[in-house]
């Protein structure tokens, strides 16, 4: 759920009169995540204006999604917060407005002194397709095609690659579980990388092109890619019920992840088709600091739904 604040706290609001629009993405302590909408404000916010701007909408998402409610409190009386960004610059006493980029969703991370924070965040991810995609949804796939897809996306990844970095991909399978990794250049939370487009149907910049990718002619994999244009996560629910998708890019510091399973995708959609995911942001594995050196990669890790020989 996502407010929007006029900042200067007009009694009329004209559009005309709108200047600047900053939108943030706020993950609170108990993992839960809130969308704010500040228009046209003076060049800074008192931080305890900010949290309470945070507060005021917290408690009106609380009222509309009960998983929310079933949360473990914040404590907006008692707690001693502090906000984090994603380069790990902390604020405590002012919200400055210069220091974001007008248009642009900026993630701030919500810690509480006292009572800690949390690693994953609920439905911080919007996966809302776009309605006609699922009149599209393919019918001939097959474990073995999804499978192809994720790779087919890894391809794509790395050949995207500059000379000096490296181009890996590995595809490890045992019992119930796949991971595929790659170290192309990743995603994160910003507008232009976000780790969304991978979770959301018709993202792909490669939609247009599906008719000549895997099942045509080949060669397959360039300059065509992905069979059907939808990528991740039709593969991915095509293979299992869960998967974790955890990416970094070079200009980031975090991993962010994004977790689609696929019985909250079906529970959280009806006439309105919101689909909304987990995430959270992390610190590399060393494991993964050793595969990509130049700082970038994507892992997907799957639980299929049924043990197969492949």
């Amino acid at each position: 759920m996502e407010v929007r604040v006029n900042a200067r706290k007009r009694q009329v609001v004209d559009d005309d009169d709108i200047d600047l629009v900053y939108r943030f993405k706020v993950l609170l302590p108990n993992g839960t995540s809130i969308g704010l909408t500040v228009r046209d404000p003076n060049p800074e916010i008192s931080f305890e204006d900010f949290i309470s701007l945070v507060k005021d909408e917290y408690f009106l998402a609380r009222k509309q999604y009960e998983s929310m409610r079933q949360k473990r409190h914040v404590n907006w009386k008692g707690g001693r917060f502090y906000a984090e960004d994603v380069n790990g610059i902390k604020i405590r006493n002012t919200i400055k407005f210069e220091n974001f980029k007008p248009h642009k969703c900026h993630i701030l991370l919500l810690h509480d002194v006292l009572g800690g924070s949390a690693d994953t965040f609920e439905n911080m991810w919007d996966l809302t397709p776009d309605t006609d995609l699922l009149k599209e949804l393919p019918e001939e796939y097959t474990f073995e095609t999804a499978l192809a897809d994720l790779i087919d996306n890894s391809l794509q990844a790395v050949w995207s690659n500059s000379k000096n970095d490296r181009r890996l991909i590995s595809v490890n399978i045992i019992d119930d579980r796949i991971s595929v990794f790659d170290t192309g250049p990743g995603m994160d939370g910003s507008d232009e990388n976000s780790i969304v487009k991978w979770g959301k149907m018709g993202a792909s910049l490669h939609r247009f092109s599906k008719g000549q990718a895997i099942g045509g002619k080949p060669p397959y994999l360039r300059p065509f890619f992905g069979m059907f244009g939808y990528g991740g996560p039709i593969a991915s629910m095509h293979l299992g019920r869960h998967a974790l998708v955890s990416s970094k890019t070079k200009g980031s510091r975090k991993v962010y992840t994004l977790h689609l399973k696929r019985e909250a995708l079906l529970s959280g959609s009806g006439s309105e088709l919101t689909w909304r995911t987990d995430g959270g942001m992390r610190d590399p594995l060393e494991e993964e600091i050793g595969e990509s050196r130049h700082g970038s990669f994507t892992k997907d890790e799957l639980h299929i739904s049924v043990t197969r020989t492949v």
